[in-house]
């Protein structure tokens, strides 16, 4: 009796351990109603009625050790079944089924679990009352959620076409698992985030969301990553955003929910809510320089610069990191408050002091205060911490425009190049290329580059205005003419980069119709009527825009009016020379015979004859050391 009791507390205790396992919230209660339906009847009645039954009859040892004969049905007139005879017929699967509850408890590997599978599996095709077949089938789909928990995660050290294979695998499981119970939420999440993968099936995610959204109504946190999910694979933009909605409603600190609402918000062209919410994903990631990058960079399109300061810098009193300061002082230079820029990454260079980056932006920022020494000697360091910082579009930027300040135009050049090797299609170092080929008295080469620009852009008004000055710089006046008048029909104030081009448009065109030695390009009255809009533009405060106005006047042979806007212009030129700008002390010289010209009733006359370098241009391969 002593034995049957000890056996009946074992059996007990192997309820809660199982149930922990088996990780469903019904558990329990099943097992406990299957084990005790698989004990003896004594075992469930208790001690009292065992003692009441008739002393058990002598087994030999022979007959103990032969196995039970096979169930065979009762025949009409029999005796009634016993109470374990009945179960056995009803149940043919319960042996299995027994096994498998007690396997599960210690099963830990995929082995393990295949096993405990296959004898449920085995128990479901045998045959089980409604009862148990139910809890069998919660029970396998506990078992190949697992497997498939197992497999995903051994996709994170897997690649390309083997983890692949692997997510295919998984997905196989937990098709198994859900069709043996609908109510694994887990599995329906696991299957949406598998299909993100590469290759991915939309279609079962959405579906996979849906379920979830269902099941998960009393976990708020895991419906809102269900609904992230979904959005993802909705075709219309509506459903979307209501998606995404609903997920930020449920869980405001859905970052990733609330980012991509930005995006979709952006797309629609309603800027102000999607700044609104890149500003509360970096409230609630102060860290996220990615994030932070991308709200700066859309309140600055917005022309809220302003905004985009002030969310950095309270963003940076909460939480002061290197990255935020870097970009702080990016934005500093976008603003030209170059000091503050320099404040900045020193700061951060103070907390990251082996930063190579920001050692590149503070060279950066050192070139545009004309500081030479101190732009090589941040290059320099940079390049030691990471040698494969040289390689760097930045680095190469800060070491052509060293190279141009040290008049090593070659060197300049060459790294120009390759920038453009780089990307084909950038307009703007094209423009800069040009610029260095006739900084390098290089004008025909600057003309060859700038005309296969404008081969595929025959509109763009920057590279026409730069090929009428290179076509100025070789004499060319009818052609540079002829491109200003182009670059002037596509210019369109209203644009804030046109703006800042037109005026040196209008004074260049201005210039070459009242100064050129070729009586049949000038035109006096055309230069006039220019040269005062770009005087206009410029609120009377740049000395060459004042000397052109000038030359139009003289032009015309208003020399009173000529030698009135000359004074200015030589003025205008000894104040920039006062306040620092050495480039102006090249052109006094020149301002002050114009003004001698127009005293004597002289208009001028310019004709510049640019003589092409013909010096090769070596790329460092080319070089040999001696």
């Amino acid at each position: 009796m002593n034995h049957r009791r000890s056996g009946q507390r074992s059996l007990m205790n192997l309820y809660r351990p199982f149930a922990d396992k088996l990780g469903h919230p019904r558990v329990l209660a099943g097992v406990a109603v299957l084990c005790f339906s698989a004990l003896p009847v004594e075992l469930v009645q208790g001690q009292d009625s065992a003692t009441e039954q008739a002393p058990a009859t002598k087994t030999a040892p022979d007959e103990a050790a032969q196995p039970a004969p096979p169930v065979t049905p009762v025949p009409p007139g029999a005796p009634p079944l016993l109470p374990s005879q009945m179960k056995q017929s009803a149940d043919p699967g319960q042996a299995d089924l027994d096994e498998a509850v007690l396997k599960r408890i210690d099963a830990e590997s995929n082995e393990d679990l295949e096993a405990v599978a296959s004898l449920i599996e085995s128990a479901l095709a045998k045959g089980l009352d409604d009862e148990n077949q139910s809890f069998a089938k919660k029970m396998l789909g506990s078992i190949q959620l697992q497997r498939g928990q197992g497999m995903a995660g051994a996709m994170t050290r897997m690649r390309g076409r083997r983890a692949l294979q692997m997510r295919d695998e998984a997905l196989r499981v937990l098709d198994q698992a859900i069709k043996n119970d609908p109510d694994l939420a887990e599995a329906h999440m696991l299957i949406a985030r598998l299909n993100l993968l590469p290759d991915g099936d939309q279609e079962r995610i959405a579906e996979a969301t849906t379920a979830a959204i269902e099941l998960l109504q009393d976990d708020p946190k895991e419906l809102s990553t269900a609904y992230l999910l979904r959005a993802m694979t909705q075709d219309e933009t509506e459903d979307q955003l209501s998606d995404l909605s609903k997920a930020i409603e449920l869980d405001p600190a859905n970052a990733e929910a609330v980012r991509q609402r930005a995006g979709l918000r952006m797309q629609e062209g309603k800027f102000d809510e999607a700044v609104e919410d890149l500003q509360k994903v970096l409230e609630l990631d102060p860290t996220n320089e990615q994030i932070a990058a991308a709200t700066v960079q859309q309140l600055v399109e917005l022309d809220r610069t302003d905004d985009a300061l002030a969310l950095l810098s309270k963003t940076i009193q909460a939480r002061p990191s290197e990255g935020l300061y870097r970009l702080r002082a990016l934005l500093y230079t976008n603003m030209d408050r170059e000091a503050d820029a320099l404040a900045d990454l020193n700061k951060a260079l103070a907390m990251q002091p082996k930063d190579p980056i920001a050692l590149l932006q503070r060279a950066e920022i050192s070139l545009r205060r004309d500081d030479v020494k101190d732009a090589k000697r941040d290059l320099d360091a940079a390049i030691d911490l990471a040698p494969q910082v040289e390689q760097l579009d930045q680095a190469i930027v800060v070491r052509c425009f060293i190279a141009v300040e040290e008049g090593r135009m070659a060197d300049a050049i060459n790294d120009m190049k390759i920038l453009i090797d780089r990307n084909p299609d950038d307009v703007y170092r094209q423009l800069q290329l040009a610029n260095l080929y006739l900084q390098d008295d290089r004008p025909r080469q600057a003309i060859d580059m700038l005309s296969g620009v404008l081969d595929r852009d025959p509109k763009n008004a920057s590279v026409l205005r730069s090929r009428g000055d290179a076509y100025l710089a070789v004499g060319d006046h009818a052609e540079a003419i002829a491109d200003y008048e182009k670059a002037l029909s596509n210019l369109n104030e209203e644009n804030e980069t046109d703006a800042i081009i037109l005026p040196s448009v209008l004074n260049n065109l201005a210039w070459v119709l009242a100064t050129s030695p070729k009586d049949e390009v000038r035109n006096g009255a055309r230069s006039l009527e220019l040269g005062l809009r770009a005087v206009e533009l410029t609120e009377e405060t740049e000395g060459h825009i004042l000397s052109t106005l000038a030359a139009g006047y003289a032009e015309t042979g208003d020399f009173e009016n000529a030698v009135k806007w000359s004074q200015k212009a030589v003025e205008a030129a000894k104040q920039e020379i006062e306040e620092g700008a050495d480039e102006e002390s090249v052109q006094l010289k020149q301002l002050q015979e114009e003004l001698e010209s127009y005293r004597t009733n002289e208009p001028w006359r310019e004709k510049q004859d640019t003589e092409e370098n013909e010096i090769p241009l070596l790329s460092p391969d080319d070089l040999i050391d001696t």
